[in-house]
């Protein structure tokens, strides 16, 4: 008796249930877009990947429409369970795709005008809508469970997590408020009610992230910016008016700490000349007087630069003005004369005694000013090393055709020491900004000292180089003039040396 020949075991479509072959095509298509992710995932947000992204959950689409599935229909409680199960997982799979796909092209048009991370708390809560969108489709759709008792569950946890987590709402409920009426975005610079300040590097659910100048990360909850005062400095575009408290002893003169200040304006190169400051006396005490002042700053400086020099400024016009008007000080040849004041001021002379101190303010001649008159121009040698006593003086020069101020010496700052210490010829135009008074030391008595004290030529050379390399002196460039500090103090010396007939 021989036994039955065994059939052939084959692989292909007889193998499978006749109601699953009309599944082929969709579960090919779901396989491809799996391939497709993991593909897209080595990739930049981009148009590339949106479209690739695009055309596989199309061809998944259409290879459910081919064979006649719909993601809103419920599979047929008639068919077999390898049948149901394999169409859920394919609609669960589309929806989910869905919700994925329409979240890449909303990022490709947020990417267009590089709003990323400007957006990114919107991109949170449309990609969480997404999805809770395809939730609730699967669960009403693929699983065919009636919304009404899902809501009625989720509103019971709702309740229960609404208690336990009321800080975290009310950050979250913020967080959409901050989002909606956009009293700041990510890049703008707030001032919050504590003082703190900084730029804005992200909105997220919970809070909002400051970084300060210093680059310490303030990450303050949106519920406490909602209640507070922020103040959005970046906001309407164009400059900010900056106000600055300043406090003067009552036995100062409200007019004359008024003058100092608004000549304080004056000297700072970052402060718009229009519209003009205002300086108002806010309040009178007995232990000080307080002023407020309001200017604009220059988009091309520093705010804090600006304010230093500023704050600087105002002391130094106040100190001059109180120095020129007490009668203890008029005299020369004393240590509180205003003559030596400025001697003192000068740092190339830091070095030498409280005699051939006296002796340079001896010479100190004084020359009267009135707006706009030169003092030098570009290109000349200066005769003189120059002290400003009172006023402003301005430093100008050309760049492209243009007038552009570079610098303005207030009170006790002093110019024009390159001609008289070494011969070299200015690179600015100076002239009065407003009246001023200027106290010249002559070449003559700087001349003098150097042949009394030859070995003063490294030190005022040093020192000259110093200002340089600061960019204080103005010195006009020269073809042997080197640029590292140490060989510019060897450059300056060798000019020292030249021009007064030194040989050291």
């Amino acid at each position: 008796m021989t036994k039955p020949a065994c059939k052939p075991r084959t692989w292909g479509i007889e193998m499978l249930d006749a109601t699953l072959v009309p599944l082929t095509l969709p579960v090919l298509a779901v396989l491809l877009n799996l391939l497709t992710l993991l593909w897209c995932a080595r990739m930049e947000d981009g148009l590339p990947r949106t479209l690739l992204r695009c055309v596989a959950f199309g061809l998944l689409t259409a290879a459910m429409f081919h064979a006649h599935m719909t993601p809103t229909q419920t599979p047929d409680l008639s068919a077999s369970a390898e049948y149901r199960f394999t169409r859920g997982a394919v609609q669960i799979v589309w929806w989910l795709l869905a919700a994925s796909t329409a979240m890449t092209v909303v990022r490709l048009y947020f990417t267009i005008d590089d709003r990323t991370r400007k957006e990114r708390f919107t991109l949170d809560v449309l990609e969480t809508l997404l999805y809770l969108t395809a939730a609730v489709a699967i669960i009403t759709d693929v699983f065919d469970i009636p919304l009404k008792g899902v809501l009625a569950t989720s509103g019971a946890v709702a309740i229960v997590l609404g208690l336990a987590l009321q800080s975290t709402l009310a950050d979250l409920f913020s967080g959409f408020v901050i989002n909606a009426t956009t009293p700041y975005r990510v890049g703008d610079h707030i001032v919050l009610d504590d003082g703190s300040e900084g730029a804005v590097r992200e909105v997220t659910w919970r809070a909002t992230h400051v970084l300060k100048s210093n680059h310490d990360l303030i990450v303050v909850p949106n519920s406490v910016i909602a209640k507070s005062k922020v103040i959005n400095t970046s906001v309407p575009d164009g400059a900010h008016a900056t106000v600055v408290k300043f406090q003067a002893p009552p036995t100062c003169r409200p007019s004359s700490v008024v003058t100092a200040l608004r000549l304080a304006v004056v000297s700072c190169v970052g402060i718009e000349p229009a519209p003009p400051a205002s300086i108002v006396t806010k309040e009178v005490g007995w232990q000080a007087i307080d002023y407020e002042v309001t200017f604009f700053i220059s988009g091309q400086h520093s705010s804090d630069e600006t304010l230093n020099t500023f704050f600087d400024a105002a002391h130094r016009h106040l100190e001059a003005l109180a120095f020129l008007s007490s009668p203890s000080t008029a005299g020369d040849g004393h240590e509180g004369s205003v003559s030596r004041r400025l001697i003192d001021s000068i740092g190339i002379f830091g070095l030498l005694s409280n005699e051939e101190r006296d002796q340079l303010a001896a010479a100190l001649e004084v020359r009267e000013l009135a707006p706009g008159e030169v003092l030098l121009r570009a290109g000349e040698v200066p005769a003189a090393i120059s002290v400003v006593g009172y006023g402003v003086i301005n430093a100008s020069t050309q760049r492209d055709g243009q007038t552009v101020d570079v610098m303005r010496f207030s009170p006790c700052d002093y110019f024009g020491e390159s001609g008289p210490v070494a011969g070299v010829a200015t690179a600015a135009n100076i002239s009065a900004k407003t009246q001023a008074i200027v106290f010249e030391l002559p070449k003559a008595a700087i001349a003098a000292l150097l042949k009394r004290h030859p070995g003063l030529t490294q030190a005022l050379a040093a020192k000259l180089a110093e200002r340089e390399q600061r960019g204080e002196a103005l010195m006009q460039p020269r073809h042997d003039m080197p640029a590292t500090p140490h060989g510019l103090a060897a450059w300056v010396a060798r000019c020292v040396e030249a021009l007064h007939g030194l040989h050291l």
